[in-house]
């Protein structure tokens, strides 16, 4: 006799008595222990010698009987998710990496150090090759932020969202290629085509974000409900 089984048999004709329900049937306690037809009509008959069921028995394989679901076994331990903390090497990593090319090609096209403050006590200089990584790559950030909010934010806003955030990655991505192909061919000054796009990127950068923060924020008052809004 299977010790398993039977204790399988005897906890489910102990739950069944206990619901107020007769002694399942074959059919079903294979169902429930997963044991074989002769392995259940064993156990039976051994509880049959040691605890008569109250009531009467159902053992029949054609007849229907109500399921009885064994209870659940506890749980030993919870389970654990991997924890991020990868996630700020690796962030440290490619800030590091990409405001070094940013900074870079800002040289190489004009921006650098500049007395935002000419005739003002000392002035106040500031390299504005800086804007560029913290105006695009935040950008960047915040849209990809707006984007997995999606569910509760109208079609339009997600739509913008979503291409704008692509378009920031393309940006990033031509300017760290641009940045390091110039540094790499010993160029001095970058050709007159890069320096106008890169010049035209704050200013781009200002009215995607004025414009998703408007979208943003016409979405507020209706919340989850401006899913189907155009």
């Amino acid at each position: 006799m299977n010790v398993d089984v039977l204790d399988k048999v005897r906890q489910a004709v102990a739950s069944a008595h206990a619901a107020g329900h007769r002694t399942p049937g074959r059919p079903t306690l294979m169902k429930m222990t997963g044991a074989t037809d002769y392995q259940v009509r064993k156990a039976l008959d051994a509880l049959g010698e040691d605890e008569p069921p109250a009531g009467a028995s159902a053992d029949e394989p054609g007849e229907a009987e109500p399921t009885m679901a064994l209870p659940e076994p506890p749980r030993d331990a919870v389970v654990r998710l991997p924890r991020p903390w990868p996630l700020i090497f690796i962030g440290l990593a490619a800030a590091v990496a990409i405001w070094g090319g940013w900074v870079r090609l800002g040289e190489l096209t004009g921006f650098g150090p500049i007395n935002l403050l000419p005739g003002v006590g000392g002035g106040f200089t500031v390299n504005t090759a800086v804007v560029l990584p913290l105006s695009v790559e935040f950008y960047s950030a915040y849209a990809l932020r707006v984007l997995l909010a999606s569910d509760r934010l109208s079609e339009r806003t997600r739509r913008f969202a979503r291409r704008s955030f692509l378009a920031s990655l393309v940006v990033g991505g031509g300017a760290q290629i641009a940045s390091h192909i110039m540094v790499a061919a010993r160029v001095p000054d970058a050709p007159w085509p890069v320096t106008t796009v890169v010049a035209c990127v704050p200013l781009l950068v200002i009215g995607l974000a004025t414009g998703l923060a408007t979208l943003v924020k016409r979405d507020a008052p209706i919340g989850g409900a401006g899913g189907d809004r155009r």
